[in-house]
């Protein structure tokens, strides 16, 4: 799929097709969610915040009015395993959203917080194109290469932070967090989109376009340094061995440039020195991650199945209504809200996802495409191993990046099946059962 071919899907599109340009408002309503992280934080600004509080969901209703305008029309999209599962959490959720009202401010914004980018995941393979998927992956990564080149201003001019981002123990310059206005959460962004732009330069034929993102990606990976988020840095690591060993063995000649950065480079070293000093360890285990996590367990035990309830644990929620504070943990906060059916069902549909990003996506991709799908699933891996370390999903910005990310990766899949000989009705077959 080359630029052209984008150009020729928005022109002329099929007499059945969907799609971006078969409705102005899914195409800029899909364009904002590309930019969400610029567009959100402009819309949040004094004057024009109540924008900002409800255009994502004037964006939702919009897709899924066109889904609805769809299903009418006799299109039944096939669903991926992973939806199957998500639909059992979702429904899952909302049962104990009901058993909770005894608090149903707390127990319907913990199931807001906790399903509402889901949604998005459901809309976009039905309302986007296969040929719509390259140029929304333009418009994602040239918002996060100008997000990082903000942030490399940042580090120059040393951008004012709270002095709890720090340790008085530590000695860094500051932390980066652009329009995130968080440094954790900047760092997981930047996992995220470092190997997929990084993907994006090595696909394109195009020699200013491959400059462009070669740039990119470089300016990317040092705005996630400068963020200095251990735990982005650990899960972008760890997300590249895993996708190395497994399908890609040259990216282990990365992993080994970012080791000698990290020993060669004294904030980088001594940031990740901390982790192996006893005394981190001792201070976590009494009032940091570790015994947040600790709690989680505590708090579940009293009900293991179930947990204690929606927003009454480790999360925004929680912490707005004094429940608890952060579990810096997503499962961990999974765990002690929804209990171990609810984690279960939690990890279960992200596996899913990953199974089909797998077999939908990296076995079928070929040639330079590859390097799209691989940077895709290792920037998708590396946000759920940051979820272990902290609350990800819990910032907007964030899960709609998944998500959305997600989704568009699958669509894309099924252009490439169309590609190897499969044809578009079998595509969009529906499934032998009944959609839930």
């Amino acid at each position: 799929m080359d630029g052209q071919g984008v150009v020729q899907g928005l022109t002329a599109p099929a007499p059945d097709a969907g799609g971006l340009a078969r409705s102005r408002l899914v195409r800029y309503g899909m364009y904002c969610m590309m930019s969400f992280p610029i567009v959100d934080f402009a819309l949040r600004l004094h004057g024009v915040h109540p924008l900002g509080v409800i255009w994502d969901k004037l964006v939702l209703l919009v897709l899924v009015c066109t889904v609805v305008w769809r299903y009418l029309s006799g299109v039944r999209p096939r669903w991926f395993s992973w939806q199957k599962l998500g639909v059992w959490y979702m429904v899952f959720g909302l049962g104990l959203m009901f058993a909770g009202m005894a608090s149903p401010l707390i127990a319907i914004q913990g199931y807001r917080i906790d399903v509402y980018y889901i949604l998005f995941a459901y809309m976009i393979p039905i309302v986007v194109e296969p040929e719509d998927v390259e140029l929304l992956l333009h418009i994602g990564a040239m918002t996060a290469i100008l997000i990082a080149v903000h942030g490399i201003y940042q580090y120059i001019t040393k951008a004012p932070m709270p002095a709890a981002w720090v340790d008085t123990s530590q000695h860094v310059r500051t932390r980066v967090y652009s329009v995130l206005q968080s440094p954790n959460e900047l760092g997981s962004y930047m996992a995220l989109m470092t190997p997929l732009i990084a993907g994006l330069a090595i696909h394109t034929t195009d020699r200013w376009r491959r400059v462009l993102y070669a740039g990119g990606a470089v300016c990317c990976a040092l705005t996630l340094l400068f963020t200095f988020t251990r735990g982005a840095w650990v899960a972008l690591v760890l997300s590249l061995f895993i996708v190395s060993v497994l399908f890609e063995r040259r990216l282990l000649f990365a992993l080994v440039l970012i080791a000698v950065l990290a020993y060669f480079v004294p904030p980088i070293h001594h940031r990740i020195g901390e982790l192996f000093s006893p005394v981190y360890w001792m201070k976590s285990a009494s009032s940091g991650r570790i015994s947040r996590w600790l709690q989680a367990f505590d708090l579940m035990s009293t009900n293991p199945l179930f947990g204690v309830g929606l927003g009454h644990y480790g999360g925004a929620v929680a912490s707005i209504y004094h429940k608890s504070i952060y579990s810096d943990n997503y499962y961990a906060k999974t765990l002690g809200e929804v209990g171990l059916v609810g984690l279960t069902l939690f990890i279960s549909m992200h596996i899913a996802l990953m199974r089909d990003l797998f077999r939908g996506v990296l076995r079928k991709a070929s040639g330079r495409a590859r390097y799209i799908a691989i940077g895709g699933f290792t920037g998708l891996l590396a946000v759920l191993i940051h979820n272990s370390m902290e609350n990800v999903f819990e910032f907007g910005p964030m899960a709609a990046a998944y998500f959305v990310y997600a989704a568009l990766f699958l669509t894309w899949g099924r252009g490439l099946g169309e590609e190897r000989g499969l044809s578009k009705e079998v595509v969009h077959e529906a499934v032998d059962s009944p959609s839930p």
